[in-house]
This record gives structure tokens, sequence and C-alpha cells, in this order.
């Protein structure tokens, strides 16, 4: 009988599906007991803690969604930490309240996670309030980055490191970079054209180059030559001074933060 009990325990354990509070108490526990591969399932609440991937590759996901899911920091460091590995996602958490040196809400090194259907939000830090990426290559779809705060990089802030944006929100937020990175914003359903964000040019939609406040060059421009200044009245980047470029003026009338 004793061995069939432990047959059963190894059986059950081999199946790769930690449930958090139900089989581990917090979410840092359930990434110490899980190996590569596995996937961890979070409940519905407020989570007091910082998590750290630890290298491991694992999805963490939320059961509910990120508006009843929040990681809290609680202003004692950075929130999630991903250091070297690949193949990481987790999808569905706000992540918040982070405060560190560099990545108050996230911080990558040597990694390249992906962060799924994500809300980053009130973290601080000197640089990359939202996100700090060091050597890596993370993956940000469908996240919203919102009342960050830093001096470099209010919502992602990234040094020899190429962060790929698809479909997210930057609301008030900014993107930094240094040593010639390249933010990719992708929004793969609308016709894309060439998009200058500082002095660095990618290819995406005219909503998706806005929100991470580039400026637009119209559809089907290319990056050749394309972020060398065309006129200082042409607010919306096409070519061509018109209407909208002066409700976009009128839109953002008074006094510049």
């Amino acid at each position: 009988m004793k061995y069939l009990i432990g047959l059963t325990i190894t059986t059950t354990a081999s199946c790769g599906t930690w449930l958090v509070p139900l089989d581990c108490q917090t979410i840092q526990e359930a990434i110490d007991e899980a190996a590569d591969g596995d996937e961890i399932v979070v409940a519905a609440g407020i989570w007091k803690e910082q998590i750290d991937f630890s290298g491991k590759t694992l999805l963490i996901r939320s059961e509910v969604g990120a508006e009843k899911t929040v990681i809290d920091a609680g202003r004692r460091g950075t929130v999630v930490t991903c250091c070297s590995g690949e193949g990481a996602v987790i999808e569905g958490f706000t992540i918040r309240n982070g405060e560190a040196e560099v990545g108050g809400g996230i911080y990558i090194l040597n990694a390249s996670p992906t962060f799924r259907l994500c809300m980053i939000d009130f973290n601080s830090a000197k640089q990359g309030g939202g996100v700090y990426a060091r050597s890596g290559n993370p993956i940000f779809d469908q996240c919203v980055f919102s009342f960050n705060d830093a001096e470099d990089g209010d919502g992602i802030w990234a040094k020899y490191a190429r962060p790929e944006l698809t479909a997210c929100i930057f609301a008030g937020d900014s993107i930094g970079w240094e040593s010639g990175e390249m933010v990719t914003v992708r929004d793969t359903n609308s016709p894309a054209g060439a998009c200058c964000i500082r002095d660095v040019c990618v290819q995406t939609a005219s909503v998706a180059c806005w929100e991470a406040g580039g400026l637009y060059r119209g559809e089907a421009t290319t990056c050749i030559e394309a972020c060398e200044p065309i006129c200082d009245e042409d607010v919306s980047g096409d070519g061509v001074v018109n209407l909208t470029d002066v409700l976009r003026v009128i839109s953002a009338f008074g006094f510049c933060p």
C-alpha cells in the first residue's frame, strides 16, 4: 500500500500543472517547485509578492485575467524578474507597485520571455519604470503600459535588447533605449508604414505607431530615409499639411509637460 501511494504521488506530480493557492500558497513557491515546461495557474486575487523565473521555461497564467489578478510588490523592489532563458510566458496579470533602480515592474537580463494580455502600471525606477530589458528579445503581446514613472523610459527602457510589441497600448508612457537598439511595434491587422520613434524607424500600422509615441509617415512607406524631417507643420508625418495636422495640434492644446 505504501508503494502504491508513492506511485500515485509521482504520477500526479509528473502532469506539470501547479495550482496557486491549491498546490502552492504563492506564485514564487510554485515557480520554485516547477520544472521546465510546467504550467502554473493562478487564482484571482492580489498577490503581495515579487517573483523570479529563476531561468526556468514556464507558463504562468491567471485563471480570470489581468483585471482581477494582480502581482503587487508593495514598493519593495522589482515585481517580475527574468534572468537568462528563452520561452518563459506570463499571461493575464496586472504587474504593479514595483520600485527599483532599474526595471520597477519587470527586469529582464539575457532573456526573451513573453508577456501576454498584461497590464503594467504604477511602477517606478530610474530606468525602465515599467520594463528594463538588457540583452534579450522580450515579446509584449496585447499589453497596456500606464502610470509608470522613470527618468528614462516610463514604459520600457531597452539596452542591448530588442523588445517586440504587438498591439500594445502606451497610455502616456514612453519607450526608450540606448546603444542603437530597436523597439519593434507590430500591428498585423492594418496596413504598415514607416514609424519614426526618436531616431529609429520601425514598420507598423498608424495606430500602433501613435500609441508608441512615434511619427507615422504613411501607408506603404519604408524606413529608407523616412525619418528625416519633412517639415515642422506636418504633425502626422504623412508628408502633407492638412486638417489632420490641425486637429492633432488642437487635441494637444495646452502647456507642454
